[in-house]
């Protein structure tokens, strides 16, 4: 699990937040009357109570009336198999209600969640996550070690790494390590390594950081070149995006625990 971070939004202009693709599967637990998403293998706007959101490459957009209270949770494809004994290709560019997938698990988070404190919602649900994690050696079954080691490299080098150097450091063919890394993944290990540097651009972009530093700092030929990657993934420029980010629930009064 890399964050569990509690929200609650109240008093917004009704729009959309964007759910930005990263290389963590996404866990939210909505205490409202229920997520309303849009994007990648959904059929229109779809409501969740819990969303469980694999690695995508296109953003989807969170529908809001103004107000937002619950948790969300960042899981690395490592803790998706240990959750729920499967490789986190299977939720690739989906998302999926988690009762349908871990009853027991959705009803467990639900509640405990829900009768936390405000201040005390992210442990609650960070500590039923760990509870869960691991608990069946048969859900680790199935992974692909070789694949887990050349994921753990690309997040290591925030996506500066060729495959050509992946290949070489596993003592496989390229296109032996492409196809377990795929069955594990659901995308090549050149397209993660480009999801992985994306993350880090962006987190660096929305601290304040110049783009042209930005471009330099995560491997990016130049600043036009970040520019397109940024483009490909939201849709947008990077000013466009800090733009709209800027603009997200406000006027509000908003608080995140």
């Amino acid at each position: 699990m890399r964050s569990a971070v509690g929200y609650q939004v109240t008093g917004a202009a009704p729009g959309t937040h964007l759910g930005i693709p990263s290389p963590t599967v996404t866990l939210v637990v909505d205490l409202g009357p229920g997520l309303d998403l849009e994007g990648p293998g959904l059929a229109g706007r779809t409501r969740f109570r819990v969303c469980l959101g694999g690695l995508h490459h296109e953003p989807y957009r969170i529908v809001h009336d103004g107000s937002q209270i619950g948790v969300q949770l960042e899981l690395t494809p490592d803790g998706v198999r240990s959750l729920f004994g499967l490789p986190v290709a299977e939720l690739s560019s989906q998302a999926v209600e988690l009762a349908d997938l871990a009853p027991e698990f959705s009803r467990e988070l639900i509640d405990r969640v829900s009768l936390a404190a405000v201040a005390d919602r992210a442990s609650q649900a960070r500590q039923t996550v760990a509870r869960h994690l691991g608990h069946d050696d048969d859900r680790r079954r199935g992974a692909q070690p070789d694949a887990a080691a050349a994921w753990r490299r690309i997040v290591e080098t925030g996506g500066r790494i060729s495959v050509t150097e992946l290949t070489e450091r596993s003592g496989w063919s390229t296109r032996y390590l492409t196809t377990r890394f795929t069955a594990e993944y659901g995308m090549g290990p050149k397209q993660a390594a480009r999801l992985v540097r994306f993350d880090g651009a962006l987190t660096a972009l929305r601290g304040g950081a110049p783009a042209a530093d930005v471009a330099a700092r995560h491997g990016y030929a130049d600043q036009a070149h970040l520019s397109r990657d940024v483009r490909a993934f939201l849709g947008m420029s990077p000013s466009e995006f800090l733009t709209q980010l800027a603009g997200e629930f406000t006027p509000a009064t908003a608080s995140v625990r």
